[in-house]
């Protein structure tokens, strides 16, 4: 799989084949992976969503998101089962540092 590496401002992006596309916040470690099965956001908070059903390890136990809404609520944030359509509007709102250029768009890519 070949993968293709761009830096714009302080977002790197790292796309991997036609399956996989990254968006890396550098200054605040926020991150986005875009699959084929759904969107993972990591905020700068240390909360996490995902949008399709997985196990997730977490602190040594495992968790099962099967239906949206599902969450884990722990002491190094949360992790939340949601649609795409949200983690992107999230992500569009909590990705960049205050006063950071918003050079990408992610409600529409």
């Amino acid at each position: 799989m070949e993968e293709k590496r761009t830096q714009i401002d302080d977002i790197l992006i790292i796309q991997q084949g036609d399956d996989v596309l990254e968006f890396i916040n550098s200054i605040n470690n926020a991150s986005l992976h875009i699959y084929n099965a759904g969107v993972l956001y990591s905020d700068p908070f240390g909360n996490s969503m995902i949008s399709y059903r997985a196990a997730i390890v977490k602190n040594e136990k495992v968790y099962s998101f099967k239906q949206r809404g599902d969450i884990i609520d722990d002491h190094d944030g949360i992790t939340i089962f949601l649609p795409n359509e949200e983690i992107l509007e999230i992500a569009n709102k909590t990705f960049y540092k205050d006063g950071q250029a918003h050079s990408i768009d992610f409600k529409n890519l």
